[in-house]
C-alpha cells in the first residue's frame, strides 16, 4: 500500500542527509539531538513534522523542519541562503519560511543561532485498501 510515495519519501530523506552532509561538511541528525564529538554546536537535525489534509483529492502535506545550529559563525543568513537553495532542489521539497533564535549558551556570554528552515512536501496516498 502506498509504495510509489515511500518510494519518493525514502528518496527525499537520502537526499536531504546526502546534500546537507556532502554540502556544509557538517553532523545530519534525523529526529533526535546530538552533539559534535569536539563539544562543538553546529550540526543539522532533521524533523519530519505532522501529515495535513489539502483541498486536493489523495493528497497530504508534510512540514519539513531542516534545523541549523551554528556557533561562532558570522554568516548564519549566507548559509541559510545556502541551505534554502540545496533542499529546494530535491524533487518535491518547497521553501517555506525560517525561524531565527540565538540561544545564549549556559550562563556565559557565549551564543549559538539556531535557525529552523521549513519546507513543505506533497505526499500521494491511497484512500483504499
Amino acid at each position: 500500500m502506498n509504495e510509489k510515495s515511500k518510494r519518493m519519501m525514502g528518496k527525499q530523506h537520502k537526499a536531504i542527509n546526502d546534500s546537507l552532509t556532502k554540502v556544509f561538511k557538517l553532523p545530519v541528525y534525523i529526529d533526535e539531538v546530538g552533539e559534535n564529538e569536539d563539544g562543538a554546536f553546529d550540526c543539522f537535525h532533521v524533523i519530519y513534522g505532522d501529515f495535513r489534509k489539502m483541498q486536493a483529492v489523495n493528497r497530504l502535506l508534510q512540514d519539513v523542519y531542516v534545523v541549523y545550529v551554528s556557533e561562532n559563525n558570522p554568516d548564519v543568513e549566507y548559509t541559510t541562503l545556502d541551505i534554502i537553495t540545496v533542499i529546494s532542489s530535491i524533487n518535491g521539497i518547497e521553501f517555506d519560511r525560517t525561524i531565527k533564535e540565538r540561544l545564549q549558551k549556559d550562563d556565559t556570554d557565549s551564543y549559538i543561532d539556531q535557525v529552523t528552515i521549513i519546507f513543505t512536501r506533497k505526499v500521494a496516498y491511497e484512500c483504499k485498501v
